[in-house]
């Protein structure tokens, strides 16, 4: 189609009847009430035509003209566009009367003042809607004709494109040999494991029941009871019991996975399907099977692999695509995440062929019937793939190594120590003799480790050690901290009679050894000595040195606080003869400085270490900390307390800024220690109290008009000025 013979075509202008029609079609607001959600209401406009069309058809071509009502009530007659479709040729195109741009938009995507539905009420005469069917073949009329012409050329459209991609996987697929003609009966017999069998109630207990694999009624010995575990007597597979009368509407046996191998003409391909069946009530003697192809994973001769999965195609159809699904919980590929590496029954008949053809250097035959036609075929070849001994280990007879091996091959990466070695001793890094040891002692990569580590040091392990290092999980890359000190046997000596003093176990006896000699390192301690490496007291060293840890931090701590405030040692050593007080059950001790305060803070878990506004209160006199301590216990910490130079009590608090009930006690004392200080106070520090009382007021409006809320703890949801008030006592003395 030339657009500019296009734009000569016959205009198509609003006709007199259509001004008629919008002129009386007045539009209305109307208001809708919901009842869900939440008794919603809004407004929307109703009318009766949304959209106005007129056609034509001129050599051939279909021109559709639409006109949005709001323009014709002004009296425009022009249409907003102009769709033209060639039908000799599949092809339409959109002219923009509004911008004068062309436009491939389909009906239901072009731009319109307000929104419209897929299918909007449009007014079109009876002779253009009989020529727009007419001409388009559609049982269709008018603008719905019009709008699914367009979609179907798309959707032709699209198929051309995509089929250029599929017609390739389609060629690749068609090489795979057809289902056997017993297909189906095995999956049903042998692939599909779960069988029944039912059986009637009756008194006395049902003497015969139908045998899900028989096919027949067959006696019961025994009184059976509804999921019950036994054996059929007739063909000796394991059953379940069902009784009849307990079943639901239908009963599902376990979705299992089932492989089928072939040969191709370029290989050979693993077909994976997943099974089931479904048992109805009134029809459980004839289940419904169900066995569909999900993956289909090709080998070439080189070892090369192409994967195919049955999914939804770009959105628009099932059927084979290459690769893997996108694996999302949201989408349709999720079912992935729950299959694939599976163990499941491998149809054995094309088996013969495939160990004298294309599988013959693979080893998976041989695999696949030492584990009894269950396996999981393609999961062999992606481990062989990545470990090439992996064959090698399993037909040894190492089958926990085999078995971790096969779950988790990226631990066999460091135990290969010759890639390129046909003899597995050489590949494992072992002897003959360590390779017997192995085998006979069902040994996994725990134990060829120490294996490997018995070679290359040349010291020995025995077998009692190589058991209990084996059985306590215990590697040689978790001891070489101290293996350049200790022998393997000392090693073990060690750590069982400590874990015998401790009453830990082995584990965590050697995690506190490496982490004693970490921090004994740290702290300068030589620890090649053996009284260091090899205390006695494994545990009590440790504690030591966590606290002598723990000091040199806090020293670290006040000697930042103390760079940036250097005056907080000099006013807390100030206080303590204005401040201190001591009667028969409490204490208000002065700290020394910055040191004491950062200790009280970590014993009682609370927020005085991290908060440098306190620093800068003791320095500028606005507020000390003091500690309020037991008579009886003047070293342990009890309340920290936040007071101001006249002794008015800003904060009180305990264990991570609590409050227990035995604070009304203790604000009995501190109402008789404010008496007592207030005889100590000079007018000095009356005026600091005094700038104090207005910064705190300050503070508290500022903390009101911000509206803090407290989150966590015992406080939370309680606003922060409100407990700061409740918390003040003001020195009335």
């Amino acid at each position: 189609m030339e657009k500019k013979k296009l734009l000569l075509m016959r205009p198509l202008n609003a006709t007199s009847k259509m001004m008629r029609v919008v002129r009386k079609d007045v539009p209305k607001k109307v208001t809708v009430h919901l009842r869900y959600p939440n008794g919603y209401t809004y407004e929307r406009i109703e009318q009766n035509y949304q959209l106005y069309l007129r056609c034509c058809v001129e050599n051939g071509i279909l021109k559709a003209a639409l006109y949005y009502p709001d323009n014709l009530r002004t009296g425009g007659r022009l249409p907003s566009y102009e769709v033209y479709i060639d039908r000799s040729v599949g092809r339409f195109i959109t002219y923009d009367r509004i911008s004068g741009k062309w436009r491939e938009a389909q009906l239901d995507r072009l731009e319109w003042p307000c929104a419209l539905p897929e299918f909007p009420d449009v007014w079109i005469s009876t002779a253009d809607e009989r020529l727009v069917t007419s001409y388009l073949g559609s049982k269709k009329r008018g603008y719905e004709a019009i709008l699914l012409y367009q979609r179907q050329l798309r959707e032709a459209s699209r198929m051309r494109r995509y089929k250029k991609e599929t017609d390739v996987w389609d060629a690749d697929l068609a090489l795979s040999p057809a289902l056997p003609k017993d297909w189906n009966r095995w999956v049903d017999k042998a692939g599909i494991p779960e069988n029944f069998i039912f059986y009637a109630y009756q008194k006395g207990g049902a003497k015969h029941g139908y045998c899900s694999y028989c096919g027949k009624d067959v006696p019961i010995h025994g009184v059976p009871r509804h999921n019950k575990q036994g054996t059929c007597p007739c063909c000796r597979h394991e059953i379940t019991y069902k009784a009849i009368g307990r079943l639901a509407s239908f009963l599902d046996t376990k979705e299992v996975c089932v492989y089928l191998i072939q040969s191709r003409p370029d290989g050979f391909v693993v077909r994976e399907f997943w099974a089931s069946r479904r048992y109805r009530r009134e029809s459980y003697k004839t289940p419904e099977v169900s066995c569909v192809e999900r993956w289909h994973t090709i080998y070439d001769h080189e070892g090369n692999t192409r994967t195919y999965h049955w999914g939804c195609y770009k959105q628009l159809w099932m059927r084979w695509i290459a690769g893997e699904p996108s694996y999302s919980w949201m989408s349709y590929g999720s079912i992935y995440l729950t299959h694939g590496c599976k163990d499941g029954r491998v149809y054995g008949k094309t088996l013969p062929q495939l160990a004298k053809g294309p599988a013959k250097r693979t080893g998976l035959i041989e695999w696949i019937y030492a584990h009894g036609l269950v396996a999981n075929p393609d999961e062999y070849l992606t481990v062989q793939k990545r470990v090439p001994q992996f064959e090698q280990i399993w037909k040894a007879g190492l089958d926990r190594l085999a078995d971790e091996c096969k779950h988790n091959p990226g631990c066999m990466h460091d135990l290969i120590k010759a890639p390129t070695s046909t003899s597995l001793t050489k590949a494992l890094g072992i002897g003959k003799q360590a390779l017997e040891r192995l085998r006979q002692n069902h040994g996994g990569c725990f134990m060829l480790r120490w294996l490997q580590f018995e070679k290359q040091s040349g010291k020995p392990v025995t077998e009692a050690l190589l058991d209990w290092l084996c059985e306590q999980k215990i590697s040689v890359s978790s001891l070489s901290f101290i293996l350049d000190k200790m022998n393997v046997l000392q090693i073990c000596n060690y750590l069982q009679r400590q874990s015998a003093d401790s009453r830990e176990p082995a584990g965590q006896v050697l995690t506190t050894w490496r982490d004693y000699l970490s921090m004994a390192k740290r702290l300068g301690i030589d620890t090649s000595d053996e009284i260091i490496y090899r205390a006695r007291l494994l545990r009590q060293r440790h504690d030591e040195l966590v606290l002598r840890c723990r000091q040199q931090d806090r020293e670290t701590q006040a000697m930042k606080v103390l760079k940036e405030f250097p005056q907080v040692d000099q006013v807390c050593r100030s206080l303590k003869a204005k401040y201190e007080y001591t009667n028969e059950r409490y204490a208000v001790i002065a700290p020394n400085g910055v040191l004491d305060i950062i200790v009280e803070g970590d014993f009682l878990c609370h927020c005085l270490r991290g908060s440098d506004h306190y620093w800068d209160r003791i320095e500028t006199h606005e507020s000390y900390i003091l500690f309020l301590r037991r008579a009886s216990a003047p070293e342990i910490p009890y309340y920290t307390l936040e007071v101001e130079p006249d002794g008015t009590v800003r904060q009180k608090r305990t264990k991570f800024n609590r409050q227990e009930d035995d604070i009304k006690e203790a604000e009995q004392f501190l109402a008789e220690w404010q008496k007592v200080i207030a005889r100590r106070l000079t007018n000095a520090d009356r005026k600091k109290s005094a700038v104090s009382r207005v910064l705190r007021e300050r503070e508290f409006e500022k903390l009101r008009q911000d509206n803090i809320v407290i989150h966590t703890g015992d406080l939370a949801g309680q606003r922060l000025v409100d407990v700061l008030t409740a918390d003040l006592m003001e020195n009335a003395a």
